[in-house]
């Protein structure tokens, strides 16, 4: 530290200028590094010079580019704190703090603070024209997970055309692939597989094996769903030669699923159920990791929201008693005479500064349990959605014992939980079956008695049939391609000896 100040001090150069010279690579661990940055910022004379919050701000953004995300929110931190006119400035870092920033919130998954500082970047005129396609692209994965898929889709497109007219391969590509994968989930064929062959074509050109690994998978899906089973043999074969030595468990669960749907195709049942099982197994993986993920962000935004106010009070009280310490000593050797009404000033001086720092301590109190209602609140979101068949299931059976008839609303409100299972084990459908039969008394009954050679398969299609899902999303929730959804439903229209789809669900509508 004392080099950088003696450096400052030498040539003048600001502190952001000299800052570039040191890395972490320089110090014998990352917590030295770390602990070399903070005491940086807490240096009273590093702290009193006009670009300390830019000079946060370039600390922060170098531990952001290595997505050490918490370790930079520290310095974002003092940076929103210290700058004037944060979020109106003008000034041209403040660009970058604000793009910076927004991508640190969303992966907090603070959504609105994230979306705030990226408009506020987006409108900045410093702002640069290749800083627009990530900032759109974040917005799109802000509304999607929003679940607004609207809004997603227009800045997913918007962060596209930018990538286009820059000519940013590597952005091309990415983007490309989110737009062809929206194609494919509305049966856009053709525009799907133009889109996922230009991300396939781009990730491989630029050495992104995860992003060519998604693409190939999509494109095998896309051959698959058309019957080119030769070109999505071939497609396979690549994919496996790309994983040789692959370890993560994300793209080993893309691998299995798309096994599982290439092998179903083919009529391989038993080398589909090995792989749906491997794809399973890596899906539980990385939900858990998910959840540990965000419950250890939330902790640490709440401890360091209750850090940083406790800091606040402090410095400030500190300062207070400094000012009145200094005081008393200047009035004590002026007006020795007078000392007895100055100290008398002095002590109502000083009753009046504890009840302002009462009521500051206070209103940071409150500050602060707001700060953490709102983490809480975003940590039981994780947990909320394991809730909903307990729910319903008490509902029903509250139901039940009162003996009275549901009103539509209850109905429908059971109809959309149900509609939300995923039917991926054999419990979820147990357990879908027992809930369902309560919403549509005698429905299995019906099948087994009027209908005996009838397959469970087709009863759970009839019963996903019954709730109005459209294919993709029957097949999203029984694990199985849209084509299998449709063999499914074929075979099940010969056995009640109806023609036509709609036919079907009127008949089932019915019962």
């Amino acid at each position: 530290m004392n080099r950088i100040i003696s450096e400052h001090r030498g040539n003048g150069l600001s502190y952001v200028k000299l800052f570039e010279n040191y890395h972490g690579a320089d110090f014998t661990s990352r917590v030295e590094w770390i602990q070399f940055l903070k005491e940086l910022t807490k240096n009273d004379e590093i702290a009193a010079e006009s670009d300390f919050p830019e000079f946060c701000f370039t600390i922060g953004s170098r531990l952001s580019d290595g997505q050490n995300y918490r370790d930079a929110y520290y310095f974002f931190y003092i940076t929103l704190r210290e700058e004037k006119d944060v979020c109106t400035s003008h000034k041209p870092y403040l660009a970058s703090f604000h793009e910076a920033l927004g991508h640190v919130y969303y992966f907090f998954r603070r959504y609105d603070l994230s979306e705030k500082h990226l408009k506020i970047s987006l409108n900045h005129p410093n702002t640069s024209e290749e800083s627009k396609i990530k900032i759109y692209n974040t917005l799109s994965l802000i509304y999607r997970d929003k679940l607004d898929n609207q809004t997603s889709e227009k800045y997913l497109q918007k962060a596209y055309n930018q990538a286009v007219k820059l000519k940013i391969d590597a952005w091309i590509g990415i983007l490309s692939g989110n737009l062809g994968y929206i194609a494919l989930t509305r049966n856009e064929n053709e525009k799907a597989r133009k889109l996922i062959e230009l991300d396939f074509q781009m990730s491989k050109k630029n050495k992104q094996t995860s992003s060519e690994l998604n693409a190939l998978a999509l494109l095998i899906e896309l051959d698959l769903a058309e019957n080119k089973i030769a070109q999505s043999a071939l497609k396979m074969k690549t994919f496996d030669s790309l994983m040789v030595g692959e370890e993560s468990p994300q793209l080993l669960g893309l691998l299995y699923r798309t096994k599982t749907v290439y092998y179903e195709k083919i009529g391989q049942d038993k080398k589909a159920l090995s792989n749906f099982r491997k794809y399973i197994s890596f899906k539980e993986i990385l939900d858990e990791e998910r959840q540990f993920l965000n419950i250890q962000n939330a902790e640490f935004q709440i401890e360091f929201e209750k850090k940083q106010g406790e800091n606040i009070v402090y410095k400030e009280k500190k300062k207070k008693d400094d000012l009145i310490i200094l005081g008393l000593f200047v009035i004590c050797l002026i007006l020795g005479l007078t000392s007895f009404i100055i100290i008398k000033q002095i002590q109502r001086k000083r009753k009046q500064d504890k009840e302002i720092l009462t009521l500051r301590a206070l209103k940071m109190e409150d500050e602060l349990n707001a700060t953490e209602r709102e983490m809480r609140a975003l940590l039981s979101t994780i947990f909320d959605k394991n809730k909903v068949i307990s729910e319903l299931s008490e509902q029903l059976e509250t139901a039940e014992k009162n003996q009275f008839v549901r009103t539509d609303s209850e109905k429908e409100s059971m109809l959309t939980h149900l509609q939300s299972f995923s039917l991926l084990t054999e419990n979820d459908w147990i357990e879908f079956k027992r809930l369902f039969e309560k919403l549509n008394p005698g429905f299995f009954d019906f099948f087994h008695d009027q209908f005996p050679e009838i397959t469970a398969a087709e009863i759970r299609l009839a019963a996903l049939i019954k709730l109005n899902l459209s294919n993709i999303e029957m097949a999203r929730t029984l694990a199985i391609s849209p084509d299998s959804v449709r063999k499914t439903n074929l075979r099940l229209r010969k056995k009640l000896n109806i023609e036509s789809l709609d036919d079907l669900a009127r008949f089932i509508k019915a019962i």
